[in-house]
């Protein structure tokens, strides 16, 4: 059976063959831990778009940028899609308004995702709490809006992870931004081939600036016969588990929230597949 790894942002620049091999050796040790191993002829996938994502989000910051459109019904600027997932982090992460008037020297002004004066000052407040990194959290925000919002680029990297995806039951492992790509190609996919698992990790899907951006209804794909999610509480990318209040399909996501993920923001993919219950989640179903 196939094993497919669809990987997050911030991968542009990179060998593939390291990368997949970098999320290789941490599902070995988790693997190690849990007292199980990949089964023989397994094929791993792992589709990578960490070039094509960045070249697109470039292009965005030039005139040129015009012709990666966004069309769609209920278009979002950058600044108030961003800002409403900065400020909803921030909340979750423990960020209050006081703690932010502090940051702008008690100067008032307009709180919300509009302003982009109070999201800037929000992020610098944020870079006060301990594990979490601004210029992570903008750039995270960045490149899930342009996802988002832009048509031409959600097709490109959707198509590119569809591929790896074929007509064989597998094992899809997302992570990260790869989770919302993932659950997009999914959803539209029919129910047979029938994938037997989804394990997500490190998702932002519960995230409500993200979810609305997703086609309606919220469901579970209906060629995912499982669906695991696992997530470090402290991982302020991962705001929340994906059950029946933030993420409610049916059946339910089967969730994981006391992951110990070990990475400097705590949002790794080495923190997440090195836990012994995430790499037998990944592995049981690959026989």
């Amino acid at each position: 059976m196939n094993l497919v790894l669809v990987h997050g942002r911030a991968q542009e620049g990179k060998d593939h063959v390291a990368l997949k091999k970098q999320w290789l050796d941490a599902l070995a040790y988790g693997m190690s831990r849990a007292n199980v191993s990949l089964p023989p002829g397994t094929t791993i996938e792992f589709p990578y778009y960490g070039d094509a994502l960045a070249n697109m989000v470039a292009q965005l910051s030039t005139p040129l940028g015009m012709d990666i459109n966004a069309k769609g019904p209920n278009p979002d600027t950058e600044q108030d899609l961003r800002g409403e997932i900065i400020l909803e982090m921030a909340a979750a992460s423990g960020i209050t308004d006081d703690d932010v008037r502090k940051e702008l020297g008690g100067q008032p002004t307009q709180k919300g995702p509009e302003n982009w004066e109070w999201v800037q000052a929000v992020l610098r407040a944020m870079d006060r709490v301990p594990g979490i990194n601004s210029r992570f959290i903008d750039l995270v925000t960045r490149d899930v809006y342009v996802y988002l919002q832009y048509n031409a680029v959600r097709m490109t990297i959707d198509g590119i992870v569809n591929h790896a995806i074929d007509d064989d039951p597998c094992v899809v492992v997302a992570h990260s931004l790869g989770t919302v790509v993932t659950y997009n190609v999914l959803s539209r996919r029919n129910a047979v081939p029938a994938i037997p698992r989804l394990v997500t990790v490190g998702s932002p899907l519960g995230i409500n600036g993200i979810k609305r951006k997703l086609d309606t209804p919220l469901r579970h794909p209906a060629c995912v016969l499982n669906w695991f999610n696992a997530y470090d509480d402290r991982d302020v990318v991962a705001l929340t588990a994906l059950d029946a209040q933030n993420f409610g399909v049916t059946p339910p996501i089967e969730n994981k929230s006391d992951v110990q993920n070990f990475t400097d923001n705590r949002h790794g993919i080495e923190g997440y597949l090195s836990d012994p219950v995430v790499a037998k989640k990944i592995v049981e179903l690959l026989s």
